[in-house]
């Protein structure tokens, strides 16, 4: 453990939330930041009060309703307005009757931003900076300046950006953050950029990090070892454009690469719980490539890849998953070599140690099935009955006579299709069981048939839900002779299990008769019911 210790500000309530198709409710605000605290970060930037109405109400909640063990609250906002004083000014005045202990106050450190966009003087600019600075430290509260475009404006004019922050010091500014606003800076010149203001200035140094040139973290991480002590981000990258630097990165770099202390706690060992939790109140789906907590970070699909780690798992992993919560996963796929389908056993439950024949039969069926166009590395559910049939330990639920699907449409109106299905099979002690489903489709069709037929003996049937359904065809350049592939996620609604299967065929309706014969049958397995053949 290193003696560097690096202040962690969360800004995803604020500038996460400028994401395109992000609309946090003040609701969503109140339920992600008592996460963020559980995190560890230090402190959580909650909006702009007084200028975003939500934001005011959501500060105004807060303070009666959550109390936090790790962080502190954040206002952000901006420096008084020209021509008027930092007292007189309402948004300053907002910021102080938020009651946020820290104050955050974006201004002008581009000269080119100060007369073009402000239309101010570079003078009339830098007395905003130190007035306003100064009014709020003399309230009692902690001021954090950010100084916008820094680098941008640094490159154009250093004296200038370097006297914007002089501004701010001279006012009582705790923390300096410089920000890539832009996103265009890379990691060698912001560490040569913040080691020069490292020497100019007496007050310690942040960095404020957007991802437009794809090196938010790096940019990070290099003002960290050029000498900031204070490090700004959001959850999971949020933010406009191409997002601000993901945080679960940066603090998980600083931590596990250079022995940081970042995080208040042992939050780390939570976050990809906590990432994934996030994901679900913002309505953005988590990234499987996320580094540290995305479900692909500790994946592993070649065999070459799965021998070495039988033997030792740290020889193709940068680290261990249980630090940030994650779990190392083995994909079994036609890459996949008798040690992967070892270890894919063993994480689904089997122990196949020593059943060297078993282990080839498996690996032979999964390399042959996948040159037909399946997929098992999206698909355990499908792996784990092809598993379990080898095994003899797949229990026949219900026997299959025959299934057909017709669609129909009304004469002269061909977009007014009805679709049909029948089914006859036999389950519940050799009952024959014939069943009719409609549906606003050939394959929903065919789902309300073979539900309506097995939920009389199996009505356990009735919870499962089906929530994503992907097709893909295989060999676009065979036209409508293509093979289909499609790819079903169920859902247990009492108990929340997720579980996908993988149906291939020469058309969409075999593909899916497969993955939905699939997914009921793992569901049934997955709650120990006994079978009524």
């Amino acid at each position: 453990m290193s003696d560097l210790t690096v202040e962690v500000y969360d800004t995803t309530l604020r500038d996460g939330a400028q994401q395109e198709g992000m609309n946090l409710s003040v609701a969503d605000k109140m339920a992600i930041a008592p996460l963020l605290d559980e995190l560890g970060v230090g402190i959580i930037e909650g909006g702009w009060p007084g200028a975003v109405p939500k934001d005011t109400e959501f500060f105004a909640l807060v303070h009666k309703e959550l109390t936090f063990k790790n962080a502190q609250f954040a206002a952000f906002g901006m420096t008084r307005r020209a021509g008027s004083t930092a007292a007189a000014d309402p948004q300053v005045r907002a910021l102080l009757d938020s009651e946020a202990p820290i104050i955050t106050l974006v201004a002008k450190s581009d000269i080119r931003h100060a007369e073009r966009a402000l239309r101010v003087s570079g003078d009339e600019n830098l007395a905003m900076i130190e007035e306003t600075v100064s009014f709020l430290a003399g309230e009692g509260r902690r001021v954090i300046l950010d100084a916008e475009h820094f680098f941008d404006g640094y490159r154009f004019d250093p004296e200038y950006a370097v006297r914007a922050l002089l501004a701010a010091e001279a006012g009582g500014a705790s923390t300096l953050c410089l920000c890539d606003t832009n996103g265009g800076m890379l990691p060698d010149g912001v560490a040569e950029i913040v080691a020069a203001v490292a020497s100019r200035v007496g007050t310690p140094l942040g960095m404020h990090a957007h991802n437009d040139s794809g090196c938010a973290v790096a940019n990070s991480m290099a003002a960290v070892a050029a000498g900031a002590r204070h490090v700004q981000g959001c959850v999971n990258g949020y933010g406009e454009r191409t997002g601000n630097a993901d945080l679960v990165a940066v603090v998980a770099n600083l931590e596990i690469k250079r022995g940081a202390v970042a995080l208040r706690g042992n939050g780390l060992a939570e976050a990809t719980r906590i990432s994934h939790a996030i994901s679900e109140i913002t309505n953005i789906a988590p990234y499987a490539r996320q580094p540290y907590v995305g479900a692909s970070a500790f994946a592993h699909k070649a065999g070459l890849h799965a021998s070495a780690i039988k033997v030792d798992p740290d020889l193709y992993q940068h680290t261990q998953p249980e630090f940030v919560g994650n779990d190392m996963r083995m994909l079994v796929s036609e890459m996949a070599g008798r040690a992967s389908i070892e270890l894919k056993g063993k994480e689904l439950g089997f122990d196949l140690s020593g059943q060297a024949d078993l282990l080839g039969r498996v690996t032979e069926r999964v390399k042959n099935a996948e040159a037909s166009g399946y997929t098992y590395d999206a698909a355990d559910a499908s792996f784990e009955l092809l598993l379990r049939s080898e095994l003899g330990q797949s229990p026949a639920y219900w026997d299959v006579e025959s299934w057909r699907v017709r669609v129909s449409s009304a004469p002269g109106n061909p977009r007014d299709a009805d679709a049909e299905s029948v089914i006859k099979l036999h389950a519940g002690g050799g009952e024959r069981v014939i069943t009719v489903g409609e549906g606003n489709g050939p394959v929903n069709a065919l789902d309300h048939a073979l539900r309506t037929a097995l939920v009389r003996v199996y009505p356990e049937i009735s919870r499962f839900e089906l929530v994503d359904f992907k097709v893909r065809i295989m060999d676009a350049s065979h036209g409508t002779d293509a093979v289909t592939r499609v790819l079903i996620t169920t859902v247990d609604s009492e108990t929340g299990l997720a579980w996908r299967t993988v149906g291939v065929g020469p058309n969409i309706i075999e593909a899916s008769w497969e993955a939905l014969t699939d997914a009921l049958h793992y569901g049934l397995l997955k709650l120990d019911v006994t079978p009524k053949p």
